[in-house]
């Protein structure tokens, strides 16, 4: 297993992140364990090759909360796969649908 370069990043909070959906775009978060924190997510769209496209996971401050996350903020609308950059071991699969925000879960 290759693993990716961690990131240190500080929290985000409300308006931080921008989507960019409409037709057949849409964007996804994947939350992960705060375990993840740093580390990178891959995503392809599904049957595609893995081509680096990827985000760091970062903690988000909802309110008085905190949720660890990926977000990919503008995805034409199909199948996809995402895992831990470089870890070819383990990936899920969820749909994107344009000019929505899909919400899916990544765990250990």
């Amino acid at each position: 297993m290759t693993m990716g370069h961690e990131h240190v990043h500080g929290a985000t909070g409300p308006a931080a992140v921008m989507a960019d959906v409409g037709g057949d775009v849409g964007a996804a978060v994947v939350y992960t364990p705060e375990a993840l924190r740093g580390r990178e997510l891959e995503i392809r769209l599904a049957g595609r090759p893995w081509d680096g496209t990827h985000t760091a996971v970062r903690e988000r401050t909802l309110g008085a909360a905190s949720v660890w996350a990926g977000f990919f903020g503008a995805l034409p609308a199909g199948r996809y796969q995402v895992r831990l950059r470089g870890d070819a071991s383990r990936a899920i699969d969820f749909a994107v649908v344009g000019a929505t925000v899909t919400e899916t879960s990544y765990s250990l």
